[in-house]
């Protein structure tokens, strides 16, 4: 196939239509450059696009895959043709010479270009790469600044080709010398009614343009490409029309890549940014120098400037705000560390390697009118934390004894020692020194302190190890003698003043403040203890002493009250042994009795807990611990036929050590049920009957157990009545023709199921789902 001779047939079958290569390519969902490929021979079009281009142009496959209109059929009379009118050619609007562009020219194609994505994209990944090279090169500065080290190259590197890239960036260079390449290669054109044909034949259709500009006289015409966007600047003297016409003309046939206005001169946007970059540059580049030039400095937290300045020959160092000079040189990296707002601590390195600290102070903790001395500020007692089991790193000063004992549980050789020689600096901190006038710690007083204050303060004092490895500061309080009472008191047990009156207050008030039930066998959980009525609230009992230590109601669910009887359980742990205990009366809470039914040592917490009565003398429970593995779990089934006095143990359904035993129910002496689940995997549950009173169990078949059900299908078995999982047993009922059989999934959820049987092993048949409050 001919794919110029196609190209031009679509080129003409469009222009019959009346149709532009935009509206094409819409029509079609694709780009109006595809379309100029095809007009221009560059490309054929898919397949999958041949029905809709003919339909869209109006004629066949066949015609379009050959190239031109099919003749008349054999036979078939064609019908005459008239002669052709001779039309005269279609007049050019513009005629674009070749020669030299002007400054003018270049730089209407600049404005217009920085409009494009691919420009604009260009633009910003250099601003990018430019603003990336000027922070890492200030923040090099920064940290060489601030550290006292000499200046890296690279910071200086980067910062200079952090400048050079916003230059290109704003000011654009590279897209001016390339542009104004291409104008000067730009052969001679005529500007045509649909499409700019160059003299090497090269068409440019106006379908494609991505912008026209009207710039001082010129009509700029771009086509965007990937790196430099090809653009042609018509000058209005060369045009046959006015460039009003060629720009009414341009938006008839592309209205959405013609704009009008315009627009600011380059070089009114220049001036700003050279100034921007210039003042950049003048205040970077000190900056850079100054580690060069023996400057280093570091800012506080609440504003304060530190500025230090060290010889390059003596290595002397001096505080450029108070004139103080270190006493000895220092070499290398200098640590600087704020302890206060305006006191910061300088750890150094001499010549021979020795560690030295100097304390730059500005402020004062006194009224400042006096000088006063900071070691005799730290007599007593001050701890890091007032925990007196673990109070944390202390600093302790005998009054009249000179010494200062640094007390702490690290494992640290420094921790213990007792330091005679300090060495103060200004009025806010020393240096704690051993007896070779080595600095092992900086004390400063806190911003809180008052000097002025008397023997016992209320502030704080800041102390850090001296190292020029990172250390962290840690905060001191004075333990006063109230604080040494307190500590006294809560190591013995005792509250304090303050908590004995609050309990003394909410006893009194709980006291004046009968329980309140909501019906007439009914309990309910206090602070001050568990309280049972049988009559509505006439009259009401406490549980027993000590159950203060039961806090809510789930505490001591299930909870079982009958006519004569109450019963509930509890647990308790004692260091590995877990205590399950049953509280019973028998004469409605006018005595309790307290019956020890389980230990579990070793194992998790009971996590399952159940408990019943069916009269005054036949009772149950079950208990469940969580399992873990390498202790496995605790579990026990009883049962009792003395109303509680005494309890025999029975068997355990099922043979799984991974499955949680959840609830057991007895419906006579002799029948129950007891149900397990499994903590690995949610859904259903196991279903076990008894008949002997809990001596055997026996699997019920419940409408999951089926064999031939998948682990998906069982977890969806009944989706259709909303139902996806159940978590124990919570009564079993005679029926007329069977079994009734009913599972919940309290606590966790609001929905319980019943399923009748005709016997206690099953099948079993979901009969009703209900929601349970």
């Amino acid at each position: 196939m001919d794919a110029k001779k196609i190209g031009a047939f679509i080129a003409a079958a469009r222009r019959a239509r009346g149709l532009t290569q935009q509206q094409l390519a819409e029509k079609l969902g694709i780009t109006n450059r595809a379309v100029s490929k095809w007009e221009t021979g560059q490309g054929l079009p898919d397949i999958v696009l041949l029905p809709d281009l003919s339909a869209a142009l109006g004629v066949t496959v066949d015609a379009l895959l050959a190239g031109e209109a099919p003749g008349p059929a054999a036979g078939e009379a064609s019908e005459p043709v008239p002669p052709a009118a001779s039309r005269p050619e279609e007049p050019a609007l513009a005629r674009v010479p070749h020669r030299r562009p002007i400054r003018a020219e270049r730089n209407a194609a600049v404005l217009a270009c920085r409009r494009l994505p691919e420009v604009r994209r260009r633009r910003l990944g250099l601003a990018l790469l430019g603003v990336a090279g000027l922070f890492a090169g200030i923040g090099l500065s920064v940290q060489d600044f601030f550290g006292g080290s000499p200046t890296d190259p690279l910071a200086l590197a980067a910062l200079a080709a952090g400048l050079v890239l916003l230059g290109f960036a704003a000011l654009t260079p590279w897209l001016r010398s390339r542009l104004g390449r291409e104008l000067c290669r730009m052969p001679a054109c005529t500007l045509y009614t649909e499409e700019l044909r160059r003299e090497d034949g090269v068409l440019l259709p106006y379908g494609d343009l991505a912008l026209v500009r009207r710039y001082r006289g010129c009509t700029v015409l771009v086509w965007e490409r990937s790196l430099v966007p090809l653009a042609v600047t018509v000058p209005d003297d060369s045009c046959t029309q006015s460039a009003h016409a060629l720009q009414d003309h341009l938006r008839l046939r592309v209205p959405d890549a013609c704009t009008d206005g315009d627009p600011r001169t380059p070089r009114l946007r220049q001036a700003p940014v050279l100034i921007a970059l210039a003042v950049t540059a003048a205040v970077v580049f000190p900056l850079a120098l100054a580690p060069t030039l023996g400057f280093a400095g570091t800012i506080s937290p609440t504003g304060t400037l530190l500025m230090l300045r060290r010889d390059p020959e003596t290595g002397m160092v001096t505080d450029l705000h108070s004139g103080d000079t270190f006493p000895y040189p220092a070499v290398g990296r200098m640590k600087k560390q704020w302890m206060t707002g305006d006191c910061c601590a300088i750890t150094y390195q001499t010549t021979d390697g020795t560690t030295h600290v100097f304390l730059a102070t500005y402020g004062d903790r006194g009224s400042g009118v006096s000088y006063y001395n900071v070691a005799p500020l730290l007599q007593g007692t001050w701890r890091q934390y007032e925990d007196a089991v673990n109070p944390g790193v202390t600093l302790r000063s005998e009054p009249g004894s000179g010494n200062i004992q640094i007390l702490s549980d690290a494992s640290s050789p420094d921790y213990g020692q007792i330091y005679s020689e300090t060495v103060q600096f200004g009025t806010l901190g020393v240096a704690l020194c051993d007896e070779d006038g080595l600095a092992h710690w900086t004390v400063v007083l806190g911003r809180d302190y008052d000097a002025e204050d008397g023997p016992d303060p209320d502030g704080s004092l800041i102390l850090c190890p001296v190292s020029m490895a990172a250390t962290e500061a840690v905060t001191l309080h004075y333990y006063s003698e109230e604080d040494q009472v307190r500590d006294l008191r809560e190591a013995l047990g005792l509250p304090s003043p303050e908590e004995e009156a609050a309990q003394q207050a909410q006893k009194q008030a709980l006291a004046e403040t009968p329980p309140s039930f909501s019906g007439e066998k009914d309990y309910t959980v206090r602070t001050d203890g568990v309280y049972f009525t049988w009559d509505g609230g006439a009259t009401f009992s406490k549980a027993m002493e000590g159950s203060e230590e039961v806090r809510t109601t789930d505490d001591i669910q299930p909870c079982v009250m009958t006519d004569n009887l109450g019963a509930f359980l509890t647990t308790t742990r004692n260091n590995e042994v877990q205590q399950v205990t049953l509280h019973l009366t028998r004469d409605r809470g006018a005595s309790w009795q307290e019956v020890p039914l389980e230990d579990f040592e070793g194992v998790h917490d009971v996590s399952q807990r159940s408990l019943g009565f069916l009269d005054d003398t036949f009772g149950w429970y079950g208990v469940c611990t969580d399992w873990s593995m390498g202790t496995g779990m605790g579990m026990a089934i009883g049962v009792t036929r003395d109303g509680g006095v005494s309890w025999e143990h029975c068997a355990l359904p099922g043979e799984s050590q991974s499955e949680l035993l959840s609830g057991v129910v007895f419906y006579d002496e002799q029948t129950a049920v007891a149900t397990r689940c499994s903590q690995f995997e949610s859904g259903w549950i196991d279903v076990f009957v008894s008949r002997d009173g809990g001596a055997s169990w026996q699997q019920a078949k419940m409408p999951w157990d089926a064999e031939n059900l998948t682990d998906e299908e069982r977890m969806t078995l009944l989706a259709d009545r909303e139902l996806y999982w159940l978590n124990k047993v919570d009564r079993l009922e005679k029926a007329d023709d069977g079994w009734r059989l009913t599972l919940t999934q309290a606590p966790g959820g609001h929905q319980e199921a019943a399923f009748t049987a005709d016997s206690l092993t099953g099948p079993w048949t979901l009969e009703e789902v209900r929601d349970i409050a």
